[in-house]
């Protein structure tokens, strides 16, 4: 459930709460920050996530622009008024963010569910100050919500290792955004035992393939799905058993970011009233995905890029996945003595599993390169 609630008004200078929202989701996560109009799908009952998100927040946002105080209602009918109101009853953190020269309401002026609005500190943002302003929001939410720093994007170069000094493949953790990657022939994305991608504007490796693969128009809209459509047309009967590995091509990602094939590999699954959960034998996943990798051609096919499988949606812990991966690999190896792979690539996107990856890698036998 998401710590941070943006809350805004339609009328009101909308485009300030995306911005603040955008900043936010990119430094703890999209599932870390609620914004109604990108955090609510299609179907799902508008009054029930507003308020059960409201209620299990830690900060509310209150995104306050100059005609915020001419648009107060009916308590009712109010929207924003109910939820800064539900907020305050609850005895949730609310941060007041006044864009450009608006002000907040006197406390006298205001209603009684949100008159202690008028004394909370306030944040500014301003036009010409936006990215400084943007970074202090995030500064101060770190501090006030420890737990998501751990969340936070991991940034510096990559480690690289070999299992024996003989070996002729690296082991490397690498930190940060996939995009970032341009070295992986192969990718791996981590999909359910349904085998259907993740939609193109979901923030998840799946997602971003899918997205990221796709031909797209000058606005930036998909107009071709090719990695979507292929894994379709390769599944076959549905469900497929744990730990399935489908091979297609990588679409857009082949000029971009010198990807020639996505290995889909069915780490997840599904149970009914439960909600996804990581499959029992992750690192038989990465098993298969590098038994498939070492046959593929075109040659020479060198480096395959792994993220940590079943810690995103399926919520798997993550220092244990990250042993049993490496681990994997590494038997992989001993296995396979005359690899073709030069390179395994392990992800570590947020903090936390990237040091969780680095934790793993000090504690196994393995000599450090860089």
């Amino acid at each position: 459930m998401a710590a941070v609630f943006v809350n805004y008004r339609v009328q009101d200078q909308p485009g300030y709460a995306t911005l603040v929202h955008q900043a936010l989701a990119q430094e703890f996560g999209s599932d870390q920050v609620f914004l109604a109009s990108r955090s609510i799908r299609l179907g799902d009952d508008f009054v029930d996530q507003v308020f059960d998100t409201v209620r299990r927040c830690q900060v509310l946002i209150a995104v306050i622009g100059p005609e915020w105080p001419g648009l107060l209602g009916d308590a009712r009918q109010d929207w924003v008024q109910r939820e800064i109101a539900e907020a305050f009853s609850r005895g949730i953190r609310v941060i007041p963010v006044l864009i450009e020269n608006a002000e907040i309401p006197a406390e006298a002026d205001l209603p009684d569910g949100i008159a202690a609005l008028a004394r909370c500190q306030h944040l500014r943002l301003r036009h010409y100050t936006i990215e400084n302003d943007l970074a202090h929001l995030v500064r101060e939410l770190r501090g006030l919500l420890p737990h998501l720093a751990d969340e936070t994007r991991a940034s510096g170069a990559t480690s690289s290792f070999r299992p024996a000094r003989d070996s002729r493949c690296e082991l490397v953790i690498v930190p940060g955004d996939i995009l970032r990657c341009t070295t992986a022939d192969v990718w791996v994305n981590s999909e359910n035992t349904e085998m259907r991608m993740a939609r193109p504007t979901d923030f998840s490796v799946s997602g971003v393939v899918r997205f990221w693969g796709s031909r797209r128009d000058e606005a930036g809209r998909p107009v071709d799905d090719p990695i979507s459509a292929e894994l379709d047309a390769k599944v076959g009967q549905r469900p497929v058993a744990p730990g399935t590995v489908i091979t297609t091509g990588a679409g857009e990602l082949a000029r971009t970011h010198n990807v020639q094939h996505v290995i889909h590999v069915a780490a997840v699954h599904g149970e009914p009233a439960a909600g996804y959960r990581q499959v029992a034998d992750v690192g038989g996943c990465v098993r298969n995905v590098l038994a498939v990798a070492e046959g593929l051609e075109p040659l020479p096919l060198r480096s395959v890029l792994f993220p940590l499988l079943g810690t995103g949606a399926a919520r798997a812990d993550i220092a244990p996945t990250a042993e049993s991966m490496v681990t994997a690999a590494m038997d992989h190896l001993v296995d396979h003595p005359d690899t073709r792979l030069r390179r395994i690539q392990f992800l570590g996107y947020t903090r936390r599993e990237h040091e969780a990856l680095v934790k793993t890698f000090q504690q196994l036998p393995l000599i450090r390169l860089q």
